[in-house]
């Protein structure tokens, strides 16, 4: 009976080896890292296992060993005296499969998180049992990686997306570490590291470019109406973009358009985002030229696209209209002159006009005919600008 009794538990500790080797894998690592915020003790136990898988894994890989040899060593020793070797054998085999490995990796996966918690303990145990062993075999395998050229060890990284992924989804488990717009804002970063140009780009279709036969007359309005601070320069078509033209570039007072052109970054559609914008970072770029698998313009891409795909909708371009209008007394407003002037009018209950122009700047260009200069006073009907800044 005595020997039965060790049989059995020779089974049950293969079980227990083979299912915590797959709940350690399959663990949710965030959610260990919640546990050591909320200073639970179980993540004391478990968070050095993680950080060195080694240790769990040299753990159940030699317990699973030594109770699966003592289990067949002795099952076949005790079942032989009952049944022919043969079915002795089959077994041993069927039950080491069944109990031994495919039970326990299947019921330990799909309860990781919570198993997790009963049996760190007993491993922790086996570990410093084993130690003396692991030791041994550690360097060992450390020798026979080092002769077999592997002498770089990658470090991994402790969280991986999925294990962020799974989290994102449970808002419960998070709301006490991150807010909503944190979570989106993560949901955004994991998505970000796979998303390719074509999926951020302004297509060409909606591209706004000029040609580099414009005048810079031409050029002040297509800047003032567009909002935007840099537009691209074609030529002929917008498959021959020659370069970029920035807004801060015309209060130079250049000669002529050709003096201010500058070189343009060109990027095929398949590239990463994410790579594209430590380039523009490194690079102190803040516009490409997107081209397709033919060479034709696929579009264009700016800082603001690839900061959008992150943090959602943003306008750097016009800002919203409560940054845009500062009061300073009962009677003077500090104004961003990209202000449109539709928000402008709703705003402060102005009067001013429509026109060939849609911001304050475009509506002060027209009415000066040319640039201010800082300290400037401009009277213009019943109202006075005060130019600050330029």
């Amino acid at each position: 009976m005595g020997y039965l009794i060790i049989i059995i538990f020779s089974l049950l500790m293969s079980f227990f080896f083979s299912g915590t080797e797959t709940a350690f894998v399959s663990l949710n690592k965030v959610r260990v890292e919640l546990w050591r915020r909320q200073n639970e003790r179980i993540a004391a136990i478990i968070l050095p296992f993680l950080e060195k898988p080694e240790k769990f894994l040299y753990s159940t890989l030699i317990g699973n060993n030594i109770f699966n040899v003592a289990f067949a060593t002795l099952a076949t020793i005790y079942f032989n005296k009952f049944i022919d070797p043969e079915w002795t054998w089959l077994s041993i085999v069927f039950l080491t499969l069944i109990i031994g490995e495919i039970l326990p990796k299947t019921i330990f996966r799909s309860l990781a998180d919570w198993v997790i918690k009963y049996v760190s303990y007993p491993l922790h145990f086996f570990y410093y049992l084993f130690l003396p062993m692991i030791a041994v075999i550690s360097k060992i395998s450390e020798s026979l990686m080092f002769f077999a050229g592997f002498r770089n060890h990658e470090v991994q990284r402790f969280f991986s997306d999925q294990d962020i992924e799974i989290l994102l989804h449970e808002s419960e488990s998070i709301a006490e570490y991150v807010t909503p717009r944190g979570a989106e804002y993560l949901r955004r970063a994991l998505g970000f590291r796979n998303l390719r140009v074509r999926e951020a780009i302004i297509p060409r279709a909606e591209m706004i470019a000029v040609e580099d036969t414009i005048s810079l007359d031409e050029l002040y309005r297509h800047f003032t109406k567009s909002g935007h601070t840099k537009l691209p320069v074609y030529h002929d078509n917008l498959d021959q973009i020659v370069g970029v033209v920035f807004l801060k570039d015309l209060f130079q007072n250049p000669p002529d358009l050709q003096s201010i052109i500058r070189e343009v970054m060109f990027v095929p559609d398949t590239k990463r985002c994410s790579q594209l914008l430590t380039i523009f970072k490194q690079n102190n770029i803040s516009i490409a030229i997107v081209f397709d698998e033919y060479g034709g313009t696929a579009g264009m891409v700016t800082t603001t696209n690839l900061v959008s795909e992150l943090f959602g909708d943003i306008d750097v371009e016009f800002s919203p209209k409560e940054l845009m209008i500062r009061k300073l007394s009962h009677n003077a407003w500090m104004i961003n002159a990209r202000i449109e002037i539709d928000d402008l009018n709703e705003s402060l209950n102005t009067k001013i006009p429509d026109g060939d122009y849609e911001t304050l700047a475009g509506y002060l260009l027209v009415k000066i005919g040319h640039i201010p200069k800082i300290n400037e006073q401009i009277e213009i009907d019943d109202y006075r600008f005060i130019v600050i800044s330029a």
